[in-house]
């Protein structure tokens, strides 16, 4: 009896401490978890810019932490509850604004844009609400094209309305619409003007009253006013630990930018990725199904949402890159992982970081293997010799040209045997000939020349990043 008695004694200690022998490897998986994700940000310290980043799991926050200085003239600290400007990751909450309209039936997906934005030129087809949510549209980038004019963005304040003006001034687009995948921020201001007059309100009142008041993002909002005095956000920097410098957008541009945020906040919405709680069925599949190409390719871009894969595991996610700010926001949906991550300063890589992130819970991404070389391929194709300019060649591109795209006129000048570009006044450039009319520059794109029956030239256009073909015209 004694012995029986000892026996089951030890059975119920055992019982009793199982699930705290159990739950050892676990606590000590999370702490190494925690180590692995500080060691990304050891690098941040209370003398620079730095970083806010949350990691949940199962919808249960794991990581959540802050680094760096919010605000180096006062020594402010980033913190958990710091706001910061979000970048691209905005363009999912324009499109959420145009997906709620067409759950109400207000809009279509299909619907030809100059139905609701007739200032829209008529171009060789139709632009649909389905192509500007996909980057399928084909409109040139409005701060590309105005980036022609010698003032890139972040060098001077642009207001909602000028980005309006210089996507209805384009006459051409980079290709017919459906056809090619090409990130512009031109389809998300559209977007924020096609909502603007179908619910009738500012887009700032109708994605607070429709997204951030019902989700209970109360640490959200969109800088629509870039004078406005936001507490508690972090100032955006550039530079080294030698000399760091303010970056901050000025600009009142938002919808394909433009939101303020916190990572709570974004982790909050991310869940919406699995609960679906403001979207029917049809909708939630429109969120992240990505558009067809005419050819039935895949874009791999949704409703403001890059849609691929990580390590063999589906991504959903989106990077930012405003002046300074940096961000990223990812969902894995087999894993149930979500990362946020904000950052005030302009070095830091969003992706690289998130991906490494990535990599703690779902493990690295094997690499590709490099293609092996051709059996006995060993010649190298020669090198073309750069076309040959003279004194004479060159004064035939002398003149003023004028680009109503652009609304920016050039003064082109040869100077002996070379092509110069004057802008205005402190920017002038030289044109590095390529090909009989044709010039490159680094900064400022390829300049293709245009001659007229006669054999004269009579324009060129300007060629850079998300907007091609820009016409000027000689005067």
């Amino acid at each position: 009896m004694i012995q029986i008695s000892h026996m089951k004694s030890k059975i119920i200690f055992l019982i009793i401490c199982l699930p705290l022998i159990i739950a050892k490897p676990a606590v000590a998986q999370t702490a190494d978890t925690i180590n692995q994700l500080d060691r990304l940000f050891a690098r941040y310290h209370n003398e620079m810019p730095g970083v806010a980043v949350a990691v949940s799991r199962n919808g249960k926050i794991i990581y959540n932490r802050a680094f760096g200085l919010a605000d180096m003239e006062h020594m402010v600290p980033n913190t958990t509850k710091t706001i910061f400007e979000c970048g691209s990751v905005s363009k999912q909450f324009t499109a959420a604004a145009i997906l709620l309209l067409i759950q109400e039936g207000k809009l279509s997906i299909n619907d030809d844009v100059r139905k609701y934005i007739p200032e829209l030129p008529r171009y060789e087809a139709p632009i649909t609400i389905r192509h500007l949510l996909s980057h399928t549209s084909g409109l040139k980038d409005w701060g590309a094209v105005y980036g022609l004019t010698g003032w890139p963005r972040t060098t001077r304040a642009y207001t909602q309305e000028l980005s309006f003006d210089i996507v209805f001034r384009q006459k051409s687009l980079n290709f017919t619409p459906g056809s090619q995948y090409s990130y512009s921020n031109s389809n998300y201001v559209m977007l924020v003007l096609i909502t603007e007059r179908v619910s009738g309100k500012s887009f700032a009142e109708f994605t607070t009253e429709r997204l951030f008041v019902p989700l209970g993002m109360k640490d959200t909002r969109w800088r629509d006013d870039f004078r406005e005095i936001v507490p508690g956000r972090a100032i955006a920097y550039s530079g080294t630990q030698n000399r760091y410098l303010l970056n901050m957008p000025f600009e009142d541009v938002h919808g394909p930018g433009g939101l303020l945020s916190t990572t709570a906040d974004l982790l909050r919405w991310n869940q919406l990725l699995e609960t679906n709680e403001l979207f029917n069925k049809e909708i939630a599949v429109l969120r992240i199904e990505p558009g067809l190409l005419n050819n039935g390719n895949s874009s791999g871009y949704a409703a403001g949402l890059m849609i691929g894969k990580w390590n063999q595991y589906n991504e959903i996610s989106h990077s930012g890159s405003t002046a300074g700010y940096r961000a990223w926001l990812a969902w894995y949906p087999e894993k149930k992982i979500s990362v946020a991550i904000l950052s005030n300063y302009a070095s830091f890589d969003p992706v690289g970081v998130g991906r490494a992130i990535t990599a703690i819970f779902l493990g690295p991404r094997a690499s590709s293997p490099t293609p092996a070389a051709a059996e006995g391929a060993t010649e190298r194709t020669p090198r073309a010799e750069p076309y040959q300019l003279d004194a004479t060649k060159a004064i035939e591109y002398a003149g003023t040209y004028y680009s109503d795209d652009a609304d920016v006129t050039y003064t082109i000048e040869a100077r002996a045997n070379e092509v110069w570009v004057y802008r205005m006044a402190g920017d002038t450039f030289r044109l590095s000939p390529s090909l009989k009319d044709e010039f490159t520059n680094a900064s400022n794109g390829t300049f293709k020349f245009t001659r007229d029956k006669k054999g004269k030239i009579s324009g060129f256009t300007v060629s850079i990043s998300r907007a091609l073909n820009v016409p000027f015209k000689k005067l």
